[in-house]
């Protein structure tokens, strides 16, 4: 199944934080970006194009800005063979299905949606239904040749036609589409069965995290210094998670480590904030003001030089449970500020699942 993103407008272009709204509600049906085309405005020969893109994918949803909707759905209607009709104060055609500011036209096998977009409201509903013949799994505390190796005779068994990426050294993330109908289901049972323990749908760690904590009501909080609030934020994301979360600590200063979370400051100025000793304690600091089941904790040097004899790209990441159980690591990323401290983020959520596989995957 191939599926396109259209945009259409510069307005839309331009906004980065309404193209990555945009993004998240079609991943929301899709699971993933495909392929994106932007096209600042149309012109005359748009109705070839889109006549040719109908041949040649499955699903197109465009976004296009008012001052151009209508002339987007007359090129749709037209190519449709079917007319205008004004509903609700919008023109549509009359044969596709819709809502507000939102419709579906069909040809053949291709399935166009338009939504009329204005950035200063609500995104309009996407109509499309796809059916999907592709899945993500991720894999946990395995390189990406021995995953692609042990998946070969399940890839093989069902025709199953495999993508992977590493997300970290030991997380693999797979994307699995399948040439056939209902294949897809039994290759992934054999899966599961084959990575028992270490294998867990989708490809957003964070996401399947923050499920799980949501249906044990198991609270988290952090300690954060080189991330300064990025896991708080990405945890923030996942709805209805306030029932997990109450708060957490952002220590980037030695000042708030001791004052806040209790790191001595003979830790401190022996070994330093970047340490397993200074990221222990801050676990247990973390533990002591919050009212938490997990505590995270990382410290390291997120910028591209190096600080206090302590290479760029070094970060310190712990992760606790409530009974005192706990695992560390010391982590080298190579890449600019921000890649660092997203790659650090989910390298921290992850040490949850080696800490406690039992409540991730009910082994």
């Amino acid at each position: 199944m191939k599926h396109l993103i259209i945009i259409i407008g510069s307005e839309i272009i331009i906004n980065e934080n309404y193209m990555r709204y945009i993004q998240e509600e079609y991943k929301k049906q899709f699971l993933e970006l495909h392929e994106l085309k932007f096209i600042n405005k149309p012109d005359k020969d748009l109705p070839f194009l889109l006549e040719k893109l109908s041949k040649e994918y499955n699903h197109i949803t465009i976004f296009s800005i008012s001052e151009y909707y209508t002339t987007i759905a007359k090129i749709i209607a037209t190519l449709n063979d079917d007319v205008l009709i004004l509903e609700n104060d919008t023109l549509v055609p009359s044969k596709a299905s819709r809502e507000k500011n939102s419709f579906l036209s069909s040809f053949g096998q291709c399935h166009i949606n338009l939504l009329n977009i204005n950035i200063e409201q609500k995104l309009p509903l996407i109509l499309q239904n796809p059916e999907l013949d592709y899945a993500y799994f991720c894999l946990l505390d395995i390189d990406e040749m021995s995953a692609n190796i042990l998946l070969n005779t399940l890839t093989t068994s069902f025709e199953i036609q495999t993508n992977s990426s590493a997300l970290l050294d030991n997380l693999i993330c797979i994307r699995a589409s399948a040439s056939q109908y209902g294949k897809l289901e039994g290759f992934l049972k054999g899966v599961f069965k084959l990575f028992a323990g270490k294998v867990f749908l989708g490809n957003d760690p964070i996401k399947f995290i923050a499920k799980k904590l949501l249906e044990k009501n198991l609270k988290i909080s952090f300690a954060e210094s080189c991330t300064a609030g990025l896991c708080a934020s990405k945890l923030a994301e996942n709805s209805g998670i306030s029932n997990v979360f109450e708060g957490s600590l952002i220590t980037y200063s030695n000042r708030l480590k001791n004052s806040w979370l209790g790191v001595s400051n003979d830790t401190l100025e022996s070994v330093g904030e970047y340490s397993d000793r200074c990221i222990y304690f801050m676990l247990k600091g973390t533990f002591k003001t919050t009212n938490c089941d997990f505590a995270l904790a990382l410290s390291g040097v997120a910028g591209e030089a190096d600080d206090k004899n302590t290479k760029a790209g070094t970060i310190y990441i712990g992760a606790m449970y409530k009974d005192g159980t706990f695992l560390q690591e010391c982590i080298h990323i190579q890449g600019a500020r921000n890649y660092t401290r997203e790659q650090t983020c989910l390298a921290a959520y992850c040490l949850m699942l080696k800490l406690k596989p039992e409540i991730f995957f009910g082994v």
